[in-house]
């Protein structure tokens, strides 16, 4: 009796105290592209306002999403963004459009200054994709619209729709994130090209 009381007691010790169990540590991760070079932007000429991302219904928390077989989408508490993958999204934009040589100046979205043209945004998906569990991806997937301030209300030029997958060994997160980061890269690359084809139009 006496041995089992003592096991008890050593079981609710154990118990008593969540707080000293190990837990994961928290992660967290860049979303970021960077241009292999830089082009001199022109001393004149046309000037562009990166406006702020949207983020689409299940793209606005900072948790590292995956997407499973069966319509099951995960986001993950320990590993995380180390902020909002829409703003981060925005501030690589206007990086890497300012760096393309296209335009004068490229703005944010608070400056002051007088744009010819607004770049609206909204990213749909930013995740590792495990519905194909033998082939996983990292997606990336944005929308543009282009429009001209020459009048009012601002005129449509072009849409934009780049949904880019890159191949993944695992969907372990330190694997999805820096996946998500080249997937970026190759959206701003299709984007910078449809910009660069409407400016020499």
């Amino acid at each position: 009796m006496k041995r089992r009381a003592m096991l008890a007691a050593a079981l609710l010790a154990g118990c008593s105290n969540p707080l000293s169990r190990p837990y994961p540590e928290k992660r967290l991760y860049v979303l970021e592209a960077r241009r292999a070079g830089t082009a001199p932007a022109p001393a004149r000429g046309r000037t562009l306002v990166v406006r702020s991302v949207a983020a689409s219904p299940g793209m606005e928390g900072r948790g590292l999403i995956t997407r499973r077989r069966g319509n099951v989408q995960d986001s993950d508490f320990w590993n995380e963004f180390f902020t909002a993958p829409a703003a981060m999204v925005q501030d690589s934009m206007r990086q890497w459009l300012s760096e393309a040589g296209l335009f004068a100046a490229v703005l944010d979205q608070g400056s002051a200054g007088r744009a010819d043209f607004a770049l609206e945004s909204v990213l749909v998906a930013a995740l590792g994709d495990g519905t194909d569990p033998a082939a996983p991806v990292a997606r990336l997937h944005l929308q543009t619209l282009l429009l001209g301030l020459d009048r009012t209300p601002p005129r449509i030029i072009a849409r934009g729709d780049y949904d880019r997958r890159v191949p993944l060994p695992s969907l372990a997160p330190e694997v999805v994130a820096p996946g998500l980061s080249q997937a970026l890269a190759l959206v701003l690359t299709d984007l910078e090209a449809d910009l660069r084809r409407l400016a020499s139009a």
